[in-house]
Protein backbone atom coordinates (compact mmCIF):
# COMPACT_ATOMS: atom_id res chain seq x y z
CA UNK A 1 0.00 0.00 0.00
CA UNK A 2 1.24 3.45 -1.12
CA UNK A 3 3.17 5.90 2.37
CA UNK A 4 2.87 2.28 4.09
CA UNK A 5 6.43 1.04 5.07
CA UNK A 6 7.80 -1.13 7.81
CA UNK A 7 10.71 -1.26 10.15
CA UNK A 8 11.15 -4.08 12.44
CA UNK A 9 7.52 -5.11 13.88
CA UNK A 10 6.01 -1.46 13.58
CA UNK A 11 4.61 -0.11 10.49
CA UNK A 12 4.71 3.57 9.69
CA UNK A 13 3.43 6.31 7.58
CA UNK A 14 5.66 7.55 5.13
CA UNK A 15 5.04 10.18 2.24
CA UNK A 16 6.99 12.25 -0.05
CA UNK A 17 7.12 16.45 1.23
CA UNK A 18 4.84 17.91 -1.60
CA UNK A 19 7.26 20.57 -3.31
CA UNK A 20 4.88 23.68 -2.22
CA UNK A 21 5.39 22.76 1.53
CA UNK A 22 9.51 22.78 0.90
CA UNK A 23 9.74 26.07 2.80
CA UNK A 24 7.85 24.93 6.05
CA UNK A 25 9.02 21.62 6.34
CA UNK A 26 13.15 21.02 5.93
CA UNK A 27 13.10 17.23 5.09
CA UNK A 28 12.24 15.56 1.70
CA UNK A 29 10.21 12.64 3.60
CA UNK A 30 7.64 12.98 6.17
CA UNK A 31 8.04 9.80 8.51
CA UNK A 32 5.39 9.08 11.42
CA UNK A 33 5.34 5.13 13.49
CA UNK A 34 1.84 4.06 13.25
CA UNK A 35 2.52 2.10 16.18
CA UNK A 36 1.32 -1.26 15.51
CA UNK A 37 2.18 -4.36 13.75
CA UNK A 38 -1.26 -4.96 12.46
CA UNK A 39 -1.42 -4.33 8.76
CA UNK A 40 -5.09 -3.93 8.32
CA UNK A 41 -4.76 -1.89 10.85
CA UNK A 42 -2.03 0.09 9.95
CA UNK A 43 -3.66 0.21 6.43
CA UNK A 44 -6.83 1.88 7.76
CA UNK A 45 -4.55 4.47 9.47
CA UNK A 46 -2.73 6.15 6.89
CA UNK A 47 -5.76 7.81 5.13
CA UNK A 48 -6.46 9.69 8.39
CA UNK A 49 -2.52 10.50 9.14
CA UNK A 50 -2.09 11.69 5.51
CA UNK A 51 -5.02 13.98 5.92
CA UNK A 52 -3.57 15.04 9.24
CA UNK A 53 -0.26 15.89 7.59
CA UNK A 54 -1.36 17.48 5.01
CA UNK A 55 -3.42 19.78 7.20
CA UNK A 56 -0.84 20.58 9.08
CA UNK A 57 1.60 21.63 6.14
CA UNK A 58 -1.34 23.51 5.06
CA UNK A 59 -1.35 25.73 7.85
CA UNK A 60 1.77 26.35 8.58
CA UNK A 61 2.15 27.71 4.79
CA UNK A 62 -0.82 30.11 5.02
CA UNK A 63 0.64 31.24 8.36
CA UNK A 64 4.19 32.10 6.78
CA UNK A 65 2.41 33.56 3.77
CA UNK A 66 -0.18 35.81 4.89
CA UNK A 67 0.05 35.85 9.07
CA UNK A 68 -3.08 37.24 9.99
CA UNK A 69 -4.62 36.56 6.93
CA UNK A 70 -8.40 34.63 6.58
CA UNK A 71 -6.63 31.83 4.85
CA UNK A 72 -4.75 31.12 7.95
CA UNK A 73 -7.04 31.55 10.21
CA UNK A 74 -9.64 28.80 8.28
CA UNK A 75 -6.22 26.52 7.88
CA UNK A 76 -5.95 26.51 11.48
CA UNK A 77 -9.60 26.18 12.34
CA UNK A 78 -9.25 23.01 10.20
CA UNK A 79 -6.40 21.59 11.72
CA UNK A 80 -8.03 22.45 15.33
CA UNK A 81 -11.32 20.99 14.24
CA UNK A 82 -9.63 17.82 13.10
CA UNK A 83 -7.88 17.21 16.63
CA UNK A 84 -11.01 17.79 18.24
CA UNK A 85 -9.88 20.80 19.56
CA UNK A 86 -12.10 23.95 20.24
CA UNK A 87 -10.67 27.21 18.64
CA UNK A 88 -9.40 29.81 21.46
CA UNK A 89 -6.82 32.86 21.30
CA UNK A 90 -3.73 32.67 23.57
CA UNK A 91 -5.41 35.63 26.03
CA UNK A 92 -8.70 33.63 26.13
CA UNK A 93 -7.07 30.08 27.43
CA UNK A 94 -4.87 32.55 30.05
CA UNK A 95 -8.06 33.70 31.03
CA UNK A 96 -9.76 30.07 30.97
CA UNK A 97 -9.60 27.35 32.91
CA UNK A 98 -5.84 25.81 34.22
CA UNK A 99 -7.31 21.83 33.57
CA UNK A 100 -7.82 22.94 29.61
CA UNK A 101 -4.38 24.52 29.26
CA UNK A 102 -2.75 21.78 31.25
CA UNK A 103 -4.54 19.05 28.86
CA UNK A 104 -2.96 20.94 25.80
CA UNK A 105 0.23 20.90 27.12
CA UNK A 106 -0.13 16.97 27.89
CA UNK A 107 -0.86 15.97 24.37
CA UNK A 108 1.45 18.28 23.04
CA UNK A 109 4.02 16.61 24.72
CA UNK A 110 3.42 13.49 23.36
CA UNK A 111 2.62 14.53 19.60
CA UNK A 112 5.05 17.46 19.46
CA UNK A 113 7.89 17.76 22.02
CA UNK A 114 9.66 20.33 19.37
CA UNK A 115 6.39 22.33 19.45
CA UNK A 116 7.47 23.04 16.04
CA UNK A 117 4.37 22.18 14.34
CA UNK A 118 0.89 24.67 13.28
CA UNK A 119 -0.78 21.84 15.29
CA UNK A 120 0.98 23.42 18.54
CA UNK A 121 0.22 26.70 17.67
CA UNK A 122 -3.31 25.93 17.08
CA UNK A 123 -3.47 24.24 20.90
CA UNK A 124 -1.78 26.73 22.69
CA UNK A 125 -3.66 29.81 21.07
CA UNK A 126 -2.62 29.86 17.68
CA UNK A 127 -6.23 31.64 17.02
CA UNK A 128 -5.57 35.25 16.15
CA UNK A 129 -8.75 36.62 14.18
CA UNK A 130 -7.79 38.08 10.83
CA UNK A 131 -8.32 42.34 11.23
CA UNK A 132 -10.20 42.57 7.76
CA UNK A 133 -11.96 45.91 7.48
CA UNK A 134 -15.38 46.56 7.18
CA UNK A 135 -14.90 47.57 3.79
CA UNK A 136 -13.28 44.73 2.37
CA UNK A 137 -15.84 42.55 3.90
CA UNK A 138 -19.16 44.63 2.35
CA UNK A 139 -17.47 43.73 -1.17
CA UNK A 140 -17.00 40.31 -0.96
CA UNK A 141 -20.77 39.40 0.74
CA UNK A 142 -21.74 37.06 -1.92
CA UNK A 143 -18.24 35.34 -1.37
CA UNK A 144 -19.49 34.97 2.56
CA UNK A 145 -22.83 34.00 1.77
CA UNK A 146 -23.30 32.38 -1.22
CA UNK A 147 -26.69 31.03 -0.67
CA UNK A 148 -28.14 34.48 -0.80
CA UNK A 149 -27.40 34.81 -4.21
CA UNK A 150 -27.14 31.40 -6.02
CA UNK A 151 -30.31 31.84 -7.69
CA UNK A 152 -29.86 35.82 -8.61
CA UNK A 153 -28.89 37.32 -12.14
CA UNK A 154 -26.26 39.50 -12.82
CA UNK A 155 -28.55 42.78 -12.01
CA UNK A 156 -30.08 41.20 -8.76
CA UNK A 157 -26.42 39.96 -7.80
CA UNK A 158 -25.22 43.77 -8.26
CA UNK A 159 -27.97 44.94 -6.61
CA UNK A 160 -27.62 43.02 -3.31
CA UNK A 161 -23.81 43.49 -3.04
CA UNK A 162 -24.45 47.16 -3.40
CA UNK A 163 -26.79 47.68 -0.49
CA UNK A 164 -23.54 46.58 1.66
CA UNK A 165 -21.37 48.87 -0.26
CA UNK A 166 -22.99 52.20 0.61
CA UNK A 167 -23.36 50.97 4.00
CA UNK A 168 -20.26 49.93 4.37
CA UNK A 169 -19.29 53.85 2.77
CA UNK A 170 -21.41 55.68 5.20
CA UNK A 171 -20.30 54.04 8.26
CA UNK A 172 -16.60 55.41 6.90
CA UNK A 173 -17.94 58.75 6.91
CA UNK A 174 -19.49 58.73 10.17
CA UNK A 175 -17.02 56.53 12.35
CA UNK A 176 -14.18 55.49 10.42
CA UNK A 177 -13.22 52.51 8.27
CA UNK A 178 -11.41 49.42 11.00
CA UNK A 179 -11.20 45.64 11.31
CA UNK A 180 -14.47 44.35 12.00
CA UNK A 181 -13.00 42.65 15.03
CA UNK A 182 -12.05 46.40 16.35
CA UNK A 183 -15.43 47.35 15.72
CA UNK A 184 -16.82 48.25 19.52
CA UNK A 185 -20.64 48.98 20.89
CA UNK A 186 -19.73 52.49 20.86
CA UNK A 187 -19.08 52.41 17.67
CA UNK A 188 -22.71 51.20 16.81
CA UNK A 189 -24.29 53.72 18.98
CA UNK A 190 -22.81 56.17 17.18
CA UNK A 191 -23.67 54.75 13.91
CA UNK A 192 -27.11 54.70 15.36
CA UNK A 193 -27.05 58.38 16.76
CA UNK A 194 -25.96 59.47 12.70
CA UNK A 195 -28.91 57.57 11.68
CA UNK A 196 -31.07 58.90 13.89
CA UNK A 197 -29.41 62.62 13.24
CA UNK A 198 -30.44 62.35 9.70
CA UNK A 199 -34.28 61.04 10.74
CA UNK A 200 -34.77 64.15 12.81
CA UNK A 201 -33.80 66.23 10.14
CA UNK A 202 -36.42 64.93 8.21
CA UNK A 203 -33.38 63.54 5.31
CA UNK A 204 -34.64 59.78 5.70
CA UNK A 205 -37.85 57.45 7.39
CA UNK A 206 -36.71 55.67 10.17
CA UNK A 207 -37.53 52.64 8.03
CA UNK A 208 -34.11 53.56 5.53
CA UNK A 209 -32.73 54.33 8.98
CA UNK A 210 -33.03 50.64 10.35
CA UNK A 211 -32.23 49.31 7.19
CA UNK A 212 -28.52 50.39 7.22
CA UNK A 213 -27.59 49.56 10.19
CA UNK A 214 -29.13 46.63 10.06
CA UNK A 215 -26.96 45.75 6.57
CA UNK A 216 -23.67 46.53 9.39
CA UNK A 217 -24.71 44.11 11.43
CA UNK A 218 -24.98 41.43 8.11
CA UNK A 219 -21.58 42.37 7.31
CA UNK A 220 -20.45 41.40 10.94
CA UNK A 221 -22.30 38.29 11.21
CA UNK A 222 -21.01 37.13 7.74
CA UNK A 223 -17.13 37.88 8.54
CA UNK A 224 -17.74 35.55 11.54
CA UNK A 225 -19.86 32.91 9.43
CA UNK A 226 -17.23 32.65 6.57
CA UNK A 227 -14.35 32.09 9.25
CA UNK A 228 -16.89 29.63 10.92
CA UNK A 229 -16.66 30.98 14.37
CA UNK A 230 -19.91 30.12 16.12
CA UNK A 231 -19.46 32.14 19.21
CA UNK A 232 -18.37 36.24 18.92
CA UNK A 233 -20.01 39.52 19.73
CA UNK A 234 -22.08 41.56 16.97
CA UNK A 235 -22.14 45.34 18.60
CA UNK A 236 -25.11 46.10 16.16
CA UNK A 237 -27.17 43.38 18.18
CA UNK A 238 -29.48 44.72 20.30
CA UNK A 239 -29.45 48.51 19.73
CA UNK A 240 -32.90 50.03 20.31
CA UNK A 241 -34.99 50.92 17.42
CA UNK A 242 -34.86 54.67 16.27
CA UNK A 243 -38.13 55.87 17.43
CA UNK A 244 -40.42 57.82 14.86
CA UNK A 245 -40.41 61.78 15.40
CA UNK A 246 -43.32 63.55 15.24
CA UNK A 247 -42.91 64.69 11.50
CA UNK A 248 -42.82 61.11 10.36
CA UNK A 249 -45.57 59.66 12.44
CA UNK A 250 -47.88 63.01 11.22
CA UNK A 251 -46.67 62.75 7.73
CA UNK A 252 -49.49 61.36 5.44
CA UNK A 253 -48.90 57.99 4.38
CA UNK A 254 -46.15 58.02 1.39
CA UNK A 255 -47.62 55.73 -1.60
CA UNK A 256 -46.64 56.16 -5.50
CA UNK A 257 -48.53 58.37 -8.01
CA UNK A 258 -51.00 56.33 -10.02
CA UNK A 259 -51.74 56.63 -14.04
CA UNK A 260 -55.35 57.31 -14.86
CA UNK A 261 -56.77 55.02 -17.65
CA UNK A 262 -56.66 57.64 -19.67
CA UNK A 263 -53.22 58.36 -19.42
CA UNK A 264 -52.55 55.07 -19.48
CA UNK A 265 -54.42 54.59 -22.95
CA UNK A 266 -53.27 57.11 -24.53
CA UNK A 267 -49.67 57.39 -23.39
CA UNK A 268 -48.44 53.43 -23.65
CA UNK A 269 -50.54 51.37 -25.05
CA UNK A 270 -51.84 53.72 -28.69
CA UNK A 271 -47.69 53.71 -29.23
CA UNK A 272 -47.59 57.37 -30.85
CA UNK A 273 -45.67 58.62 -28.29
CA UNK A 274 -43.33 56.14 -27.20
CA UNK A 275 -42.54 55.63 -31.05
CA UNK A 276 -39.07 57.12 -30.27
CA UNK A 277 -38.80 53.95 -27.71
CA UNK A 278 -36.74 51.16 -29.00
CA UNK A 279 -39.77 48.15 -29.15
CA UNK A 280 -38.70 45.83 -26.08
CA UNK A 281 -39.27 48.80 -23.87
CA UNK A 282 -42.44 49.69 -25.42
CA UNK A 283 -44.12 46.05 -24.93
CA UNK A 284 -42.17 45.70 -21.57
CA UNK A 285 -44.59 48.84 -20.40
CA UNK A 286 -47.72 47.52 -22.64
CA UNK A 287 -47.60 44.46 -20.51
CA UNK A 288 -46.75 46.09 -17.10
CA UNK A 289 -50.03 47.62 -17.90
CA UNK A 290 -52.26 45.59 -18.58
CA UNK A 291 -51.42 42.79 -16.15
CA UNK A 292 -50.17 45.19 -13.02
CA UNK A 293 -47.00 43.01 -13.30
CA UNK A 294 -43.36 43.95 -11.85
CA UNK A 295 -41.13 45.65 -14.47
CA UNK A 296 -38.42 42.82 -13.44
CA UNK A 297 -40.86 40.38 -13.71
CA UNK A 298 -41.53 41.33 -17.21
CA UNK A 299 -38.23 41.48 -18.68
CA UNK A 300 -36.62 38.85 -16.68
CA UNK A 301 -38.65 36.70 -18.17
CA UNK A 302 -37.31 33.91 -20.10
CA UNK A 303 -38.52 32.40 -22.99
CA UNK A 304 -39.68 28.70 -21.14
CA UNK A 305 -41.86 31.01 -18.87
CA UNK A 306 -43.86 32.42 -21.93
CA UNK A 307 -46.80 30.64 -23.00
CA UNK A 308 -48.70 31.60 -25.84
CA UNK A 309 -49.89 28.69 -27.02
CA UNK A 310 -51.68 27.79 -24.11
CA UNK A 311 -55.57 28.02 -24.32
CA UNK A 312 -55.30 30.43 -21.75
CA UNK A 313 -52.19 32.28 -23.10
CA UNK A 314 -49.97 33.46 -19.88
CA UNK A 315 -46.70 33.72 -18.57
CA UNK A 316 -45.25 31.84 -15.23
CA UNK A 317 -43.65 34.35 -12.54
CA UNK A 318 -41.77 31.82 -10.93
CA UNK A 319 -38.10 31.14 -9.62
CA UNK A 320 -35.29 30.53 -11.90
CA UNK A 321 -32.61 28.13 -10.32
CA UNK A 322 -30.94 27.06 -13.64
CA UNK A 323 -28.44 28.55 -16.63
CA UNK A 324 -28.32 32.11 -17.94
CA UNK A 325 -32.21 32.95 -17.05
CA UNK A 326 -32.04 32.43 -12.97
CA UNK A 327 -33.74 34.78 -11.19
CA UNK A 328 -35.17 35.31 -7.77
CA UNK A 329 -38.91 36.86 -7.30
CA UNK A 330 -39.69 39.63 -4.57
CA UNK A 331 -41.38 36.93 -2.44
CA UNK A 332 -42.93 33.43 -2.36
CA UNK A 333 -46.67 34.98 -2.89
CA UNK A 334 -44.76 36.44 -6.26
CA UNK A 335 -45.12 32.61 -7.33
CA UNK A 336 -47.96 32.75 -9.98
CA UNK A 337 -49.56 32.68 -13.82
CA UNK A 338 -50.43 35.88 -15.56
CA UNK A 339 -53.32 35.48 -17.86
CA UNK A 340 -52.51 37.49 -21.45
CA UNK A 341 -54.92 39.94 -22.90
CA UNK A 342 -55.33 42.32 -25.48
CA UNK A 343 -52.59 44.58 -25.67
CA UNK A 344 -50.38 42.61 -22.99
CA UNK A 345 -50.82 39.34 -25.41
CA UNK A 346 -50.31 40.96 -28.96
CA UNK A 347 -47.31 42.39 -26.90
CA UNK A 348 -45.46 38.82 -25.87
CA UNK A 349 -46.54 37.50 -29.65
CA UNK A 350 -44.39 40.25 -30.92
CA UNK A 351 -41.49 38.91 -28.22
CA UNK A 352 -41.84 35.24 -27.94
CA UNK A 353 -38.59 34.73 -26.49
CA UNK A 354 -39.08 37.63 -23.70
CA UNK A 355 -36.70 40.64 -23.54
CA UNK A 356 -33.27 39.71 -24.31
CA UNK A 357 -32.05 43.54 -24.50
CA UNK A 358 -32.95 43.79 -20.75
CA UNK A 359 -33.03 40.85 -19.56
CA UNK A 360 -30.75 40.21 -16.08
CA UNK A 361 -29.59 43.48 -16.64
CA UNK A 362 -30.56 46.74 -14.61
CA UNK A 363 -31.18 49.24 -17.97
CA UNK A 364 -34.80 49.15 -18.63
CA UNK A 365 -35.92 51.69 -15.31
CA UNK A 366 -33.50 53.80 -16.23
CA UNK A 367 -33.85 53.83 -20.47
CA UNK A 368 -37.53 54.66 -20.05
CA UNK A 369 -37.61 56.96 -17.35
CA UNK A 370 -35.00 59.20 -19.11
CA UNK A 371 -37.25 58.57 -22.47
CA UNK A 372 -40.59 59.95 -20.06
CA UNK A 373 -38.20 62.57 -18.83
CA UNK A 374 -37.13 64.13 -22.07
CA UNK A 375 -40.34 64.15 -23.70
CA UNK A 376 -42.21 64.99 -20.77
CA UNK A 377 -44.75 62.31 -20.92
CA UNK A 378 -44.85 62.08 -17.34
CA UNK A 379 -48.01 63.87 -15.56
CA UNK A 380 -46.06 64.92 -12.34
CA UNK A 381 -42.51 65.19 -11.14
CA UNK A 382 -43.47 62.68 -8.63
CA UNK A 383 -44.53 60.21 -11.19
CA UNK A 384 -42.68 56.91 -11.70
CA UNK A 385 -43.29 53.75 -14.36
CA UNK A 386 -43.95 51.88 -11.28
CA UNK A 387 -47.20 53.33 -10.57
CA UNK A 388 -48.20 51.71 -13.46
CA UNK A 389 -48.84 48.27 -11.09
CA UNK A 390 -50.42 50.42 -8.47
CA UNK A 391 -53.05 52.09 -11.23
CA UNK A 392 -53.70 48.42 -12.28
CA UNK A 393 -55.00 47.52 -8.79
CA UNK A 394 -57.11 50.63 -8.33
CA UNK A 395 -58.69 49.18 -11.83
CA UNK A 396 -59.19 46.15 -10.45
CA UNK A 397 -60.63 47.80 -7.29
CA UNK A 398 -62.99 50.19 -9.15
CA UNK A 399 -64.14 46.61 -11.42
CA UNK A 400 -65.34 45.70 -7.71
CA UNK A 401 -62.76 42.48 -8.04
CA UNK A 402 -62.50 40.80 -4.96
CA UNK A 403 -59.93 41.93 -2.67
CA UNK A 404 -58.35 38.23 -2.40
CA UNK A 405 -58.52 38.01 -6.03
CA UNK A 406 -56.59 41.14 -6.37
CA UNK A 407 -54.21 40.25 -3.95
CA UNK A 408 -53.25 36.78 -5.39
CA UNK A 409 -53.23 38.34 -9.14
CA UNK A 410 -50.92 40.95 -8.20
CA UNK A 411 -48.90 38.42 -6.32
CA UNK A 412 -49.65 39.29 -2.42
CA UNK A 413 -49.74 37.16 0.33
CA UNK A 414 -53.30 36.07 0.99
CA UNK A 415 -52.11 34.64 4.55
CA UNK A 416 -51.18 37.97 5.10
CA UNK A 417 -54.20 39.75 3.95
CA UNK A 418 -56.47 37.34 5.33
CA UNK A 419 -54.05 37.50 9.23
CA UNK A 420 -54.32 33.62 9.21
CA UNK A 421 -53.34 30.35 7.16
CA UNK A 422 -54.59 30.01 3.84
CA UNK A 423 -57.03 27.00 2.79
CA UNK A 424 -58.77 25.98 -0.31
CA UNK A 425 -57.75 25.99 -3.56
CA UNK A 426 -56.42 28.97 -6.05
CA UNK A 427 -58.86 30.41 -8.61
CA UNK A 428 -58.19 28.72 -11.50
CA UNK A 429 -56.13 30.27 -14.41
CA UNK A 430 -59.63 30.61 -16.45
CA UNK A 431 -61.48 32.53 -13.96
CA UNK A 432 -58.53 34.80 -13.53
CA UNK A 433 -58.44 35.69 -17.24
CA UNK A 434 -61.90 36.80 -17.14
CA UNK A 435 -61.41 38.90 -14.65
CA UNK A 436 -58.72 40.45 -15.94
CA UNK A 437 -60.91 40.98 -18.78
CA UNK A 438 -63.03 43.46 -16.81
CA UNK A 439 -60.23 45.70 -16.67
CA UNK A 440 -57.89 45.61 -20.19
CA UNK A 441 -58.59 47.98 -22.72
CA UNK A 442 -59.71 47.01 -26.15
CA UNK A 443 -57.14 47.42 -29.22
CA UNK A 444 -57.78 47.31 -32.62
CA UNK A 445 -58.21 44.31 -33.19
CA UNK A 446 -59.64 42.86 -29.93
CA UNK A 447 -62.39 43.84 -28.07
CA UNK A 448 -63.51 42.78 -24.09
CA UNK A 449 -66.94 41.23 -23.46
CA UNK A 450 -69.31 43.45 -21.42
CA UNK A 451 -69.09 42.96 -17.20
CA UNK A 452 -72.60 41.16 -17.26
CA UNK A 453 -71.15 38.49 -20.27
CA UNK A 454 -68.25 38.39 -18.78
CA UNK A 455 -69.44 37.62 -14.71
CA UNK A 456 -72.34 34.91 -16.62
CA UNK A 457 -69.33 33.19 -17.98
CA UNK A 458 -67.61 32.67 -14.21
CA UNK A 459 -71.20 31.71 -13.46
CA UNK A 460 -71.14 29.08 -16.12
CA UNK A 461 -67.68 27.74 -14.68
CA UNK A 462 -67.98 27.86 -10.76
CA UNK A 463 -72.32 25.95 -11.26
CA UNK A 464 -70.11 22.84 -13.87
CA UNK A 465 -67.86 22.25 -10.53
CA UNK A 466 -71.13 22.27 -8.20
CA UNK A 467 -70.54 25.67 -6.83
CA UNK A 468 -73.12 27.74 -5.17
CA UNK A 469 -71.53 31.25 -4.96
CA UNK A 470 -71.91 33.23 -8.35
CA UNK A 471 -69.94 35.77 -9.73
CA UNK A 472 -72.31 38.90 -9.10
CA UNK A 473 -71.73 38.43 -5.32
CA UNK A 474 -68.17 37.40 -5.46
Amino acid sequence: MKNLIKRGNVFWFRMRCPKKYRNVFAQSHISESLGTDSKLAAEALVPQVKQKWLLELEAREAGTQSPGSTETFRAMLQLANREGLRPATATELAEGSLDVLLSRLSKLQTVDPSGQSALFAASLGGFELPETMVSEVATKMSEYLPSHVQNKNARQKRTWGNKYKRASKTFEEAIEDKPVIKVTKDDAYAFRRYWANRVDTEEITTAYAHKHIGYLRMIVDAFYSHLHVDEYFNPFNDLNPIEKPRWERLSAESRKPEFTPKWIQETILTGEKLKDLNEQARDILIVCAETGCRQTEIYDLPATSIKLAEKVPHIEIKLETEGDNKREIKTKSSNRKVPLLGAALEAMRRNPCGFPAYRGKGNFSNTVSKHFKEKGLFPSANHQISGLRHSYETRMRVAKIDNEERAFMMGHSIRKLRGREVYGTKTKLEIQALLAELVVFPTKTWKPRTPNEIHALIDEILEKEGHRSRASIL
